[in-house]
């Protein structure tokens, strides 16, 4: 029976800290992404000729690929 009981109140107190510290602000998603801006950075295939630029934003750091 305690054994029982310590894995509830392990589960409680995990779920009181995630709700304070707030999970979701880890796992926004795109929503905190900002704006993105194009860079001088382009990629031609050489199969189709498409030419994708790439575009970065400064507030994650992150890239992204679009169509030129």
């Amino acid at each position: 029976m305690s054994v029982v009981l310590v894995v509830i109140l392990a589960v409680v107190v995990a779920g009181v800290i995630i709700a304070i510290f707030g999970w979701d602000r880890y796992h926004r998603g795109d929503s905190t992404a900002g704006p993105y801006k194009p860079t001088d950075e382009v990629f031609v295939d050489p199969a189709t000729g498409q030419r994708t630029r790439v575009w970065y934003s400064e507030k994650t750091g992150e890239r992204d690929y679009r169509p030129d």
